[in-house]
């Protein structure tokens, strides 16, 4: 019989494949271009390419689109007729040198003829043309299935060298600093600290090619006490990751409002000015980086001037909020918290 623990998590894990995790059959969306030849009853991607011949290779650098359809076997009108007819299934601007194409050729004594050319966007969409008989073109998007995973990482290298050992993607490292930005310095972890994290990825053909949403992490430094991310959402656009105290993970400050090459003057009281010698209290951070890095707010909060500042130059004033989950969404966190922990125990011990 299942033991309490392990039937919450088993309930959730359900209720979360219900919600989320449900795969996706190929799908062809069209625009004016595609003639309603292309049914359901044909292969993936339109038409039977086992019946012709493929060339592959990559977009070259300032290669246009009817540059490449030419350069493919296509014949110049045709190869201008077919650009003028992709409405907005293809914008041709964003054809990007390197991606991936695949030329379909019908051969036999007395022809070799493009008929198709496939277009690979990224990893799981495509564009198809036809470039033989009525010129068309439709996109087709490759099955993507949502896996609920379990992920429980001891830092002995790096963060990227012992997720990957562990058997993560690195797609989570960003998910990690995403949630964790205002409460931890990815910058100075350290040998023992470690991650456990509920999950959902995204796969296509057996690749993992994004991790999508974090559900619940738990960040124990090697010193110091546990830091719980728990995903709720109140429903009111705000911040939708809290500690087990009803705490906002996004209110606490930021470990830095950039990244930094070096901290150029500290805090103090009483620091000798660089220029002036002067012995006067500077009560901020100075950061050193190079021009262009962009700056954040160390926190939620509302703008209250931006502008020059004189000595301190461009300025922005903030005022930081730190509201805490709504009194009435409480009991609902904590009943969350509770499931996603039973969750991360029983899949440690699978």
């Amino acid at each position: 019989m299942l033991n309490n623990s392990y039937r919450t998590a088993l309930l959730l894990a359900i209720v979360l494949g219900l919600a989320c995790f449900t795969g996706c059959r190929f799908h062809r969306s069209s625009g004016a271009a595609e003639e309603a030849a292309v049914v359901d009853s044909l292969p993936p991607l339109g038409f039977w390419e086992d019946s012709l011949d493929v060339v592959e290779g990559e977009v070259r650098n300032g290669e246009t689109f009817s540059g490449l359809m030419v350069r493919l076997g296509m014949d110049d009108a045709d190869a201008y007729v077919l650009a003028s007819r992709l409405d907005t299934v293809f914008d041709v601007r964003k054809m990007r040198a390197g991606n991936h194409w695949h030329a379909y050729y019908r051969v036999d004594s007395t022809m070799h003829r493009l008929e198709y050319v496939v277009y690979e966007n990224d990893r799981v969409h495509r564009t198809v043309f036809r470039c033989a008989d009525s010129l068309a073109v439709w996109r087709v998007t490759k099955p993507v299935e949502r896996q609920l995973k379990y992920a429980d990482i001891t830092i002995r290298t790096s963060l990227w060298n012992d997720m990957v050992a562990a058997g993560a993607p690195a797609y989570l490292i960003s998910q990690l600093a995403e949630v964790y930005a205002w409460t931890v310095d990815f910058f100075g972890l350290q040998k023992d600290d470690r991650f456990r994290v509920v999950y959902s990825q995204k796969v296509c053909e057996g690749e993992v090619i994004d991790v999508d949403t974090l559900y619940y992490a738990v960040f124990s430094p090697a010193s110091g006490k546990e830091i719980p991310a728990i995903m709720f959402d109140q429903g009111d656009g705000g911040n939708i990751y809290w500690n087990d105290r009803g705490e906002s993970l996004r209110k606490a400050f930021l470990k830095a409002p950039l990244k930094f090459t070096r901290i150029s003057s500290g805090f103090s009281y009483h620091r000798k000015h660089p220029v002036t010698g002067v012995v006067k209290p500077h009560t901020a951070v100075d950061y050193a980086a190079p021009t262009g890095t962009p700056v954040m707010s160390i926190g939620d909060g509302t703008v209250l001037s931006a502008g020059w500042g004189g000595g301190g130059g461009n300025t922005v004033k903030i005022r930081h909020n730190s509201d805490p989950i709504r009194p009435e969404n409480r009991a609902a966190l904590d009943s969350v918290c509770l499931a996603y922990r039973a969750l991360a125990d029983s899949l440690t011990n699978l």
